[in-house]
């Protein structure tokens, strides 16, 4: 099987012939490491939006930005010790938003400093930047991916963020937005309304375009979405929109890389294919793998690699990999390079992950 033919069979629930490793495109530094750890079956996952997100959106970068009608963006730089500081602004005719961010030089992750959202009346311009946000089409772009992807890897379609997790990650600070919806919920839950509306646009096009798998990048941990919330706002949503991937004959992915195990019976009736960037608890999570497994039969798992065995030695490193694949059984899961992780030991972790997956142990039915 090739690189994304394996990965392809994870996503969809079946076992490939080996156990793929894969790599966000964000964390992938070409050279040599990177060379010969694609070369020993390393698969890139390219996540591109096959359209524009709602603005205002979380990363400023090609394929990520949209027209917004009679409003007029700007962004400004400037340095606060040693450190650059972006600041991001909507003008429009009812009034102007501004968010700060602090860029991670490594990886570019966005830290937000100020968040749109500040005050109440900041929701209603909100409103009228996502109402007024004009769609552009990507499918060339998503083609042309897919061509230059070739078998190395799978070009995942990149939609926003659920309502609820939208608002929460990317535009409002999260302890007003936490009050705002056990207090006074009308504002926040209207705004959530219109993000789902538009939403329901940009899935169309999404589960139209040339992508084998649409993928949502949640981030979702109790700690910040709790049991009641994620049934009320998250679930109603990837019911709806899991369906209708089925039905397009797509993969539907979401980003659940935090705390779930208060969420298992609501994930467990999701209409989710694959529970994606998994935390294991090394990693802070709190379901361990066969707990998972046995939650979720019908959906493939794929955990991240733990960020604190960047600093680990190899010894420990192989013992985790084989320690997981065990636990795995004979369930198809790929492990991914998902999260940030120490930019100074990536050549050191592609080199063992790749040593230590080619192990024949890893081959399913060997």
């Amino acid at each position: 099987m090739t690189v994304k033919e394996r990965i392809l069979s994870v996503y969809r629930n079946q076992l490939p012939d080996h156990v793929p490793i894969g790599i966000y495109n964000r964390y992938h530094r070409t050279g040599a490491s990177e060379r010969k750890a694609r070369e020993a079956g390393l698969g890139i996952l390219d996540f591109y939006p096959p359209v524009s997100l709602l603005a205002p959106p979380w990363h400023v970068q090609p394929g990520y930005l949209s027209e917004v009608k009679n409003t007029t963006f700007h962004i400004a730089y400037s340095w606060t010790n040693h450190k650059q500081l972006e600041e991001r602004s909507f003008e429009t005719p009812v009034g102007k938003l501004t968010q700060q961010i602090v860029k991670d030089p490594s990886f570019g992750s966005d830290w937000v400093v100020k968040p749109y959202i500040r005050k109440k009346e900041d929701y209603k311009i909100m409103q009228y930047v996502i109402e007024n946000t004009v769609f552009a089409y990507h499918e060339n772009v998503i083609i042309q991916r897919i061509k230059d992807m070739g078998e190395d890897g799978v070009v995942l379609g990149r939609v926003d963020r659920s309502p609820y997790q939208k608002i929460l990650i990317e535009l409002a600070d999260p302890e007003q937005f936490l009050v705002d919806m056990y207090t006074d919920p009308a504002l926040p839950v209207e705004l959530m309304e219109l993000i789902d509306f538009r939403i329901d646009e940009q899935f169309e096009i999404a589960l139209n375009s040339g992508v084998d798998v649409i993928w949502q990048p949640d981030n979702i941990t109790t700690d910040m979405t709790p049991p009641e919330s994620f049934s009320k706002y998250c679930l109603p949503f990837y019911t709806k929109n899991g369906k209708k991937c089925k039905k397009a004959g797509k993969v539907y992915a979401v980003h659940i890389d935090g705390k779930a195990k208060l969420l298992q019976e609501q994930i467990k009736n999701a209409p989710i294919d694959v529970i994606e960037s998994f935390s294991l608890k090394v990693m802070g999570g709190d379901i361990e793998i066969e707990e998972a497994l046995a939650s979720w039969p019908d959906k493939a798992i794929c955990p991240n690699f733990p960020a604190s065995l960047c600093v680990a030695d190899d010894k420990e490193i192989t013992d985790f990999l084989i320690n997981t694949h065990n636990a795995f059984h004979n369930r198809p899961y790929m492990l991914q390079l998902s999260e940030d992780f120490s930019i100074d030991s990536y050549n050191s972790i592609l080199k063992i992950l790749t040593k230590t997956i080619q192990n024949e142990i890893f081959s399913y039915g060997s």
